[in-house]
């Protein structure tokens, strides 16, 4: 018998990520490999001044995650795309990009309410800027409370006291189907008021350049639409202006020949709000991508 390889990989020690790793691990030892985890775990982040301490001790734990693929302490590095550093070594590169085929933000609360329908008293849980901001243009009079916990612990906690008065918004790819449906009603939102961030619901591996593996990772993993839908939410990431960033929603749609991209931009001043959307030729999606986020900046610029 053939002996099998062993292929090492880094991820969050929490419930949700090692959910999403199974698909993975599923397809690997398909093709005779042997998938280890080593499950390191992440800071509390609870312990959060505010939500921009909380985005750092993110991004310090995705670095530490990528340092033990630079170590050749593990092949990989599994993560939500969301969070991969915007400067990453270039001896890194992303060998596997898959997403959820749902991309949405979902609203929980005890009976089902929709956003329009809530009370003016509620109180609306939130895990992000984006979601704040989106909220607020839509439902100014709800009161808004973030919650700088883990998905599962932001609902033990959250609806243990007063169900009646709070509901929880939060992405769709944080929402675990089986603890959250036996005691809440779920809602999608709207996706033209509530845009995805970018690379929400996508998966990625990190691994070192130019190697085998990382070609192997490709091969039995990537998806090409995922990749191109991704690449394209972060390139017109990078290229808006730093201050929309934390907020920003920003989707891709591979559509037939063209990338569908929406955007939502958050300014200062409100009626600077951008809520728009273009296609983009697949075939030259990368620099249609960089152009798109120009205009978006000169739209926010204009007096």
């Amino acid at each position: 018998m053939k002996k099998r390889k062993v292929i090492t990989l880094a991820i969050e020690d929490s419930f949700s990520s090692i959910q999403r790793v199974d698909d993975i691990k599923t397809k690997l030892e398909s093709r005779n490999y042997t998938v280890e985890l080593q499950k390191i775990k992440k800071p509390d982040t609870s312990t959060s001044k505010n939500f921009t301490d909380h985005i750092k001790k993110q991004e310090k734990f995705i670095k530490h995650l990528n340092q033990k693929v630079l170590e050749s302490e593990v092949d990989g590095a599994v993560y939500s795309l969301t969070h991969f550093p915007t400067n990453s070594p270039s001896e890194l590169i992303l060998s596997s990009i898959t997403r959820q085929d749902v991309i949405r933000d979902v609203l929980l609360t005890s009976d089902g309410s929709s956003l329009t329908n809530l009370p003016n008293e509620t109180i609306v849980g939130l895990s992000n800027h984006r979601n704040a901001k989106q909220l607020n243009s839509i439902r100014p009079e709800l009161k808004q409370e973030f919650l700088l916990e883990e998905p599962l612990s932001q609902f033990e906690n959250w609806f243990s006291n007063d169900q009646k008065n709070k509901a929880l918004l939060l992405p769709f790819e944080d929402f675990n189907t089986e603890k959250f449906s036996n005691h809440t009603k779920t809602f999608f939102v709207p996706l033209k008021y509530f845009v995805p961030a970018p690379c929400q619901g996508t998966l990625s591996i990190a691994s070192l350049d130019d190697t085998k593996l990382s070609t192997t990772l490709y091969n039995l993993l990537d998806n090409p639409r995922s990749r191109v839908e991704a690449i394209t939410e972060r390139v017109i990431l990078s290229h808006i202006n730093s201050e929309l960033v934390p907020s920003a929603g920003i989707h891709a749609t591979v559509k037939g020949e063209t990338v569908h991209a929406m955007v939502q931009l958050f300014s200062d001043s409100p009626d600077k709000n951008i809520n728009t959307h273009r296609d983009l030729p697949i075939r030259t999606y990368l620099e249609s991508a960089t152009e798109f986020a120009i205009d978006l900046n000169t739209m926010v610029n204009e007096p």
